[in-house]
């Protein structure tokens, strides 16, 4: 049996097993418990202590400290310039349901959480604390919810309205999505005719992140050493094929 398939199989399995896999580069984040960013336009929005949402969320990505929290129809926008390039972009969140919001409804009229990316809706869904036979539209997949109609601490004493919390970084609609523009303007707000002040009802973000993938598929990316071996390899492969067949 010839040593030349042999030869070539072992050369392709050295480049990949030296090969990297792309990873996303991260081109945003912020826990809240600084300055805000001059990336966030927060519009009416402060940052809050997030009391009973402390610790909620997985490990290495929980509330803590302080986050960003907003009045229902006040629009948070954080603008991003000079990304890498990239064909997708993720976003990366937690997000905080507060007090008495009225899902779809029709009275209380409904709130519903809105993110408009470069002009272009990507997610619009309504929340519901308030009441329990109220409709919330969201259904969050597996893993997304953290707390469901649990008092979190910025209801008035005796009120019965309650809280959630949510990792919307784990679903999957806001992971990898196509983007290669070399800035983003991302916008969130809740909208409804249901919207209250403060006193009523809120919604408030942590831990924020934006990253952004190269080659927009997770595909094995060789490293230059990579390819530089496996050229070397076809070469001497072709090399020895010569003088085989040489008279």
């Amino acid at each position: 049996m010839s040593k030349l398939p042999a030869l070539a199989a072992a050369l392709l399995l050295t480049a990949s097993v030296t090969a990297t896999i792309a990873a996303p580069t991260v081109v945003f984040q912020t826990d809240f418990n600084g300055v805000l960013p001059a990336e966030i336009s927060p519009g009416t929005a402060t940052l809050t202590g997030v009391q009973g949402y402390a610790g909620l969320g997985p490990t290495g990505n929980q509330f803590g400290g302080n986050f960003l929290r907003s009045a229902t129809g006040n629009t948070v926008t954080l603008q991003l310039n000079n990304l890498p390039s990239h064909n997708t972009i993720s976003l990366e969140f937690l997000f905080a349901a507060i007090d008495s919001l009225d899902g779809t409804g029709t009275f209380p009229a409904g709130d519903f959480f809105k993110i408009v990316f470069d002009g272009t809706t990507l997610f619009s869904e309504s929340f519901a604390n308030a009441l329990p036979s109220q409709i919330q539209s969201y259904v969050p997949p597996a893993g997304v919810e953290l707390a469901r109609h649990v008092d979190l601490g910025f209801s008035g004493p005796g009120s019965f309205y309650t809280d959630s919390a949510y990792n919307l970084g784990a679903d999957p609609l806001f992971s990898n999505f196509a983007h290669s523009a070399s800035s983003a303007t991302i916008e969130f707000f809740i909208f409804g005719p249901g919207n209250q002040d403060l006193a009523d009802e809120s919604w408030a973000m942590d831990n924020l992140r934006v990253s952004v993938l190269t080659n927009g598929n997770g595909n094995v990316i060789p490293e230059p050493g990579s390819l530089a071996l496996l050229g070397l390899g076809l070469s001497g492969l072709a090399l020895l094929r010569r003088r085989k067949v040489s008279p």
